[in-house]
């Protein structure tokens, strides 16, 4: 009896792998197409592996070779499309990049960081602005899935970031415009208002960002909202205190709204700040601006304030050292070189805004 069943049961599974096999040659009959498209994708697979390992090394030519080879198999594959992209963009060959930039969004929409590979190219290297203006704007209204695991996984986060440096990078776009429009036009002043706008919605996103709040202060500063780019520059300032292009412009705000000494004050933190990163041609442009700005507070009749004044400049022989061919500040003076470039106007700049 048991020799029966055993039988039985080897009958059985003969009948059923008879099955399998007679199916999967149906099958190859009737989905032929599928199994040809499969096998290219695996195929394509094989040389973006490959291709992934020549970027990393910095094989670029090799790489674009395989990631041609891999889309010719399985062109909907968008990341070997954008890889390819982000090596056009390399040796400056932006229409294969942009190319490449499409393919991969054409495939897959929602691929939100290639589509900022796009923007940025189509502004920033083609002058492009309607083009680019219109990737950031599918960016800041597309709702992505978003999953949040505390401690391994937060894509809604990341999600916000892209939002706010598309907005940062559309207000970098609209400043473009503005630029190409022409000075003190009707339409460059429309897009500097556009700029403000996009900059004012990545400060959402982006709580602390320098590069959004430095080029916020700098709109309002062209627009003439002098008070508005009074506070971001000093909020910019705050952010980055080594950044000497905030304060340069800053000097240049506050000489504009009469505020000599404190213009002086920025000036020479400008300088300091050059002297620290070896601009000598540049300084000495801002010792011209220094001598004007102080011919200034003499023709206010301040010169007992100029006289007893003592430069933000002047630091102790004992202060400097002679480090990587250039003269700067010891590392001990760090801390307070910090608290000495801050700024520290910043309420009187919202006061005046009430």
């Amino acid at each position: 009896m048991g020799f029966i069943v055993k039988l039985l049961k080897l009958k059985i599974v003969k009948i059923f792998l008879s099955i399998i096999l007679i199916s999967f040659i149906a099958s190859l009959f009737f989905f032929k197409d599928w199994y040809i498209v499969q096998y290219h994708k695996c195929i394509g697979f094989y040389y973006v592996h490959k291709g992934d390992s020549a970027y990393k090394n910095a094989k670029y030519q090799q790489a674009i070779d395989y990631y041609k080879l891999a889309l010719k198999n399985y062109p909907g594959h968008s990341r070997a499309s954008c890889n390819l992209g982000n090596i056009y963009v390399s040796f400056e060959n932006y229409h294969e990049a942009v190319e490449a930039y499409e393919n991969a969004l054409k495939y897959s929409p929602n691929f939100m960081v290639c589509r900022m590979d796009l923007g940025i190219v189509l502004a920033e290297k083609m002058a492009d602005y309607d083009k680019a203006i219109q990737e950031y704007g599918r960016i800041v209204s597309a709702h992505p899935f978003t999953l949040h695991i505390p401690f391994l996984f937060d894509s809604k986060k990341s999600t916000s970031t892209n939002k706010g440096l598309a907005y940062y990078n559309m207000g970098l776009a609209y400043r473009g415009k503005a630029v190409f429009m022409g000075d003190n036009s009707t339409s460059s002043r429309k897009y500097l208002k556009k700029a403000k706008e996009s900059y004012e919605n990545a400060k959402k996103y982006l709580k602390n960002d320098y590069d959004n709040t430095y080029n916020l202060a700098l709109i309002n500063h062209l627009l003439g909202n002098y008070n508005e780019a009074g506070k971001e520059y000093c909020r910019a300032i705050n952010i980055k205190p080594y950044s000497y292009e905030a304060h340069y412009n800053f000097a240049f705000l506050l000489r504009a709204m009469k505020k000599n000494e404190e213009a002086l004050t920025e000036l020479e933190k400008t300088t300091l700040l050059l002297n620290y990163y070896g601009d000598g041609k540049r300084n000495r442009y801002i010792y011209g601006i220094i001598n004007e700005v102080k011919r200034r507070i003499l023709n206010e009749g301040n010169y007992n304030k100029l006289k007893l004044r003592e430069p933000i400049t002047s630091i102790k022989g004992a202060d400097i050292v002679y480090e990587k061919g250039k003269v700067t500040v010891s590392k001990q003076k760090n801390f307070k070189m910090n608290e000495l470039l801050k700024c520290t106007y910043q309420k009187e700049f919202e006061q005046d805004n009430d």
